[in-house]
């Protein structure tokens, strides 16, 4: 996730604008594409005479703001003010009235190509602060960056992830006994881009086995497994920058399992394996809200894997490892009430513990896996595809077998797979050995055709970097694509999702 955080950091005072002192206040405010998603307004700062001040740690580390889309119009907005009048409530929602007003006044003025950042003069918007004008109230800084948020990333791009600036404001003039404010305010925006938990103000979502996850009418949803297999966690947003969660009760799923997701025919399916090994189609919900039983499932199967879903050609199709045989083996239905016999895709050597994923692109079913070589225990990510669902390409090394380039050592476990921006996305969860420590990252790769592929590419973050404990998730939603999984985390709740 790319979080953004405005912040003023310190002020000096050199007039100020009351006789004496000055009772600071400051709003915050963040808009994407013209729209307020974001407003944070703090308590009194404080009353200050003349001299150097550092905001409080609270000021500092307000809540920063999830922003996904690189090419959305930007603007965040600081205003910092005099005010010995105004109640706290009040001056919040005027505050952020104002700032919507500030947004509307110079959204012309942004140029996608010509500039990033666009100062306010005080003078050239006293009329917005009508409300705050009693005795010597009224704004000491106001200032405001905004651009396309790729044009902001560009800025934001050095070791402190960050663009700051430092800049003298002078109010206009004021009749006696009020002064004309004289101010250089230090501020700030930081970019961080990491791993963000899945959770609302209620719940956090967990899974005791890897994370399923799907777009279905326009949000993105994440299932896991919930508590003793008894029930679904269950997530959802439309932009990522907020979930809801919840669990979906009466189920029997095995623990060590993810679930499968699949948006078909204005429905999303939910499919999983029961604690008997038995494989079924659970339920589905056209809202994304109340739940409903299947009418029909794929014949009786029982496997030891999780099993992939995919729409293709008019047909919802269930793609499963046979307990029995160990074949692959594939089935189909357009209507989930009658369904083809299983019937085998030939698999040789794939590796029986890792399921297999699936994506449909332009007519064309893509399937991976992952092969072991048997040299060395070597593991490399393969790809088969089908144009009628029936006969399969012969299965081909992806990336011709390459590692990400910076862990040469690193193996396959599993993979997932997911259709966005006219491409096929494959993640694989890569394991290696560190001084005598295991450990995993995720992998990214991507192809127009599953033939020519862009290279394995490693999701970075600023704060640390990700170790995935569980078989993750991909899923495309709008224009963004995101990755859902749990994380090594042997001192913390190894369970929790996390989104990327």
């Amino acid at each position: 996730m790319d979080l953004y955080s405005l912040v003023v950091e310190s002020f000096t005072i050199h007039d100020t604008r009351s006789a004496h002192e000055d009772t600071l206040y400051v709003n915050i405010s963040t808009f994407v594409d013209h729209d307020l998603v974001d407003t944070w307004t703090s308590q009194k700062l404080g009353d200050y005479n003349n001299g150097t001040y550092f905001t409080t740690a609270a000021v500092r580390n307000h809540p920063p703001v999830v922003i996904n889309d690189p090419q959305a119009t930007t603007q965040f907005i600081f205003q910092l003010a005099n005010n010995g009048h105004v109640a706290d409530s009040v001056f919040s929602s005027r505050a952020t009235s104002t700032a919507d007003q500030l947004s509307g006044l110079t959204a012309g003025w942004i140029g996608a190509s010509t500039g990033f950042f666009v100062g306010v003069a005080i003078e050239g918007i006293v009329d917005l602060y009508a409300w705050l004008s009693t005795d010597c109230d009224g704004p000491v800084g106001v200032d405001q960056v905004a651009g396309p948020r790729y044009r902001l990333d560009q800025e934001a791009d050095n070791v402190a992830h960050e663009l700051r600036v430092t800049k003298n404001y002078r109010g206009g003039d004021m009749p006696s006994p009020c002064g004309n404010s004289n101010y250089d305010i230090t501020w700030y925006l930081r970019r961080n881009r990491t791993w963000l938990p899945v959770e609302d103000v209620n719940y956090k979502m967990t899974s005791l086995a890897g994370v399923a996850a799907a777009e279905h009418n326009g949000m993105l949803h994440c299932f896991g497994v919930g508590t003793a297999g008894a029930n679904a966690t269950h997530a959802v947003t439309l932009k990522g920058a907020s979930w809801t969660v919840d669990t979906i009760g009466d189920l029997v799923l095995a623990t060590n399992l993810p679930l499968s997701a699949v948006s078909f025919d204005d429905r999303l399916h939910l499919f999983g394996v029961d604690a008997e090994r038995n494989l079924s189609a659970l339920l589905y919900t056209e809202d994304g809200g109340s739940w409903y039983d299947e009418t029909g499932s794929p014949p009786a199967l029982k496997t030891a894997q999780a099993v992939a879903t995919v729409g293709f050609d008019g047909r919802l199709f269930v793609i499963a490892r046979d307990q029995a045989t160990q074949h692959l083996v594939v089935t189909s239905s357009s209507d989930l009430r009658i369904w083809q016999p299983w019937a085998d895709v030939a698999a040789g050597g794939l590796v029986p513990q890792s399921a297999v994923a699936a994506a449909a692109l332009d007519g064309t079913l893509h399937l991976f896996g992952i092969y072991d070589t048997r040299k060395e225990g070597l593991h490399v990510v393969v790809h088969t595809s089908t144009k009628d669902g029936l006969t399969w390409t012969t299965w081909e090394l992806v990336e011709s077998g390459l590692k990400p380039v910076d862990k040469p050592t690193a193996e396959p476990l599993d993979v997932a797979a997911t259709v966005h921006d006219d491409r096929v996305y494959v993640a694989a969860r890569w394991q290696w050995t560190d001084s005598g420590q295991t450990k995993t990252a995720m992998g990214l790769n991507f192809s127009g055709d599953g033939q020519n592929w862009s290279g394995w590419r490693t999701p970075w973050a600023y704060d640390t970097e990700f170790q995935p404990s569980a078989p993750t998730a991909i899923a495309a939603v709008h224009n963004h694509l995101y990755i859902l999984g749990q994380r090594v985390d042997p001192a913390g709740d190894a369970t929790q999702v996390l989104a990327y």
